[in-house]
């Protein structure tokens, strides 16, 4: 399974290995109680803490993209953008979409073989007009 977070596409592979990996700092019982906003919040303070946060810390992002995949099924990619001159997590927007498999496998070649950029993924995913998933309600 692909997930695009901002300009990087993760291969969750097998979700549930993911979900049950060594990396995941949370139990079956805890993921089961996540909700959609509270994954919302976690990929808002990510973003407002560090906007380049898939780059830098892409292990915390992985987990993070594969309970999203998880809790809020059909999203396969979240756009996170800190706004200049954010002063909170709460002014960082957030745009779910539902991506062709084709398109995030285009972008994952691309990304393997050091060819994509921001500007690439903009153009393929966020500037098209995706079915975008309704927003999470709620601040966490």
């Amino acid at each position: 399974m692909l997930f695009l977070f901002n300009d990087v596409v993760f291969d969750l592979g097998d979700l549930k290995s993911v979900l049950r990996g060594e990396d995941m700092p949370l139990d079956t019982a805890q993921i089961e109680a996540l909700t959609p906003a509270q994954l919302t919040t976690l990929a808002r303070e990510a973003v407002f803490a560090d906007p380049n946060v898939a780059h830098t810390r892409p292990k915390h992002i992985r987990c993070l993209v594969a309970l999203m995949a998880y809790v809020i099924p059909g999203s396969n990619a979240i756009l996170v953008v800190r706004p200049e001159g954010a002063k909170s997590w709460i002014e960082v927007g957030v745009r779910f979409a539902q991506v062709p498999i084709e398109t995030l496998a285009f972008l994952w070649t691309a990304q393997q073989s050091k060819r994509l950029s921001a500007a690439e993924v903009n153009s393929s995913v966020w500037t098209r007009s995706s079915a975008p998933l309704p927003p999470a309600t709620g601040t966490g």
